[in-house]
């Protein structure tokens, strides 16, 4: 049975009227302003469409029928899908998913000594095995990169190990038409052909304009998922005055103009490309010039604004759910993992991702992937809130128990305490004494030790042995083309 996810959307800044301003103010930049590319691919299916391009100079101007007509082809509601059926999500309206991990981490944080190296394929399927354990993880990213590998074929590496440990859905970059059509290929071997991988989508892509106002080659690969119809999504992300307006609005103009674009670009090549909406507004650090991740600006613009403009266009969204930029798993981590997810998860944002990463998304932490999960907990349990019914309201048990009564050993105690009460995992509630006796260890050192017994028991049902093996060819045919 799909898991649908609790229900955010509480959380609401923008009034139905400032929405439809910050629309209005996208299609006059795309009409007026409009993007650029390089890739003549991608201006030939706008031309097609009705664009008005330009050749000479790569420019792409869209006139408002075009945008809205593609806005009204995307579907509603999508359903990412495990390649084991128990861990399908639906995505719609509010409903909230968290994941772990994102693109590649140029780092990791060894899981032994707490030094930062630089990854390997192997730290990579670790890593997905871990969030393929994680309860509160519904799809899997990267905390690491295969950076062991020959460059040109880094992502068919990663997608190999993906594929191979977990049996949770899958998010993830394939930056460019060839490594798209790979992954594609890898994918339909998994399920059984690509009219399968259309029915159950055990993939995602994810991919990335460059703001401002910039369609790379490199998302020539939305072109190869939209013929397929497999679901994509993609991030643009100004940085508030760098390479956005320096107001949190008119960051999401800019990013909110790739996102039509790139969603009109899908539509014009496959009507009924299942799309998620991401509008993302990042932040330059005026002192040392890096984005940070967890900056609140970052988690009005990718948490709320994100969820009501793709509630306004009736689309599925992708954002944020635990970003730090503390280099450590430590008490900064901690409180911006909490307020992004929670942000996030309230705005009603359908996948947030990102759990894991530290160091603004150059460092991933398993230790760190641990505590998030916990932080998940308590988060999806705010985000359920709380019933009000006659059960809930217990006045007649109230009666029983009277004053100076205690409710401890009633049966209507007993039937409620499981789904009332959240139970932490890692998070210690233990008195200071208890604390001390079991060896005072901090959170770190206890998400470590979780973090080791998931990767020395956890294994997800491996993939039959032909599978390996023609995933395996699939990766070494790319080397083969690509490394020279």
């Amino acid at each position: 049975m799909v898991n649908r996810g609790l229900k955010g959307g509480q959380l609401r800044f923008l009034t139905g009227k400032q929405v439809e301003e910050i629309h209005v103010a996208t299609l006059e930049v795309l009409k007026q302003v409009g993007l650029r590319t390089a890739s003549k691919q991608i201006l030939e299916v706008f031309r097609r469409g009705g664009a008005d391009v330009n050749v000479d100079d790569g420019g792409i101007k869209i006139p408002e029928h075009l945008v809205e007509e593609s806005l009204g082809k995307a579907p509603r509601q999508i359903t990412l899908c495990g390649r084991n059926p128990k861990y399908d999500i639906l995505l719609e309206g509010s409903r909230v998913h968290y994941g772990m991990g994102g693109t590649p981490t140029p780092f990791i944080r060894d899981l032994q000594s707490g030094e930062y190296r630089r990854p390997t394929k192997k730290d990579f399927a670790d890593a997905t095995r871990l969030g393929d354990a994680l309860p509160n993880m519904s799809f899997i990213m990267g905390i690491a990169g295969a950076f062991d590998v020959p460059y040109e074929v880094e992502y068919e590496h990663e997608w190999e190990a993906l594929l191979n440990n977990t049996e949770k859905p899958i998010v993830y970059s394939a930056p460019s038409g060839y490594s798209a059509r790979k992954v594609l290929e890898m994918g339909a071997t998994v399920v059984g052909g690509l009219e399968e991988l259309k029915e159950r989508p055990i993939m995602c892509l994810y991919s990335e304009t460059i703001s401002p106002l910039c369609i790379a080659t490199a998302n020539e690969n939305i072109i190869d998922f939209a013929k397929a119809g497999i679901p994509i999504t993609q991030g643009p992300s100004p940085l508030m005055g760098a390479t956005g307006p320096c107001t949190v609005a008119g960051n999401l103009v800019i990013s909110n103009s790739e996102n039509l674009a790139a969603i009109t670009l899908a539509q014009i090549v496959n009507p009924g490309t299942p799309f998620l909406y991401a509008g993302w507004g990042g932040v330059m650090d005026p002192f040392t010039g890096i984005s940070p991740y967890a900056a609140p600006e970052s988690a009005i613009s990718d948490g709320v604004f994100n969820a009501q403009m793709g509630e306004y266009y009736q689309l599925p969204t992708f954002g944020f759910a635990c970003p730090s930029d503390s280099k450590v798993p430590d008490a900064q981590a901690g409180a911006e993992a909490m307020q992004f997810a929670l942000v996030s998860g309230l705005a009603g944002v359908n996948l947030c991702h990102d759990c894991g990463y530290l160091a603004s998304g150059s460092v991933g932490s398993m230790e760190m992937a641990v505590i998030c999960d916990d932080v998940l907990g308590n988060v999806l349990r705010i985000i359920k809130g709380a019933e009000v019914s006659d059960e809930t309201l217990a006045v007649e048990v109230i009666k029983e128990v009277g004053p100076e009564g205690n409710f401890l050993g009633h049966k209507h105690t007993l039937k409620h305490i499981r789904d009332e009460l959240h139970l932490p995992s890692i998070f210690d509630r233990n008195p200071a004494a208890a604390w001390v006796k079991a060896g005072s260890k901090p959170l770190h050192q206890v998400a470590k030790e979780k973090a080791q017994k998931i990767l020395k028991e956890h294994y997800p049902q491996p993939l039959a042995k032909d599978i390996q093996t023609k995933l395996s060819e699939i990766v070494k045919q790319a080397e083969k083309e690509l490394v020279k």
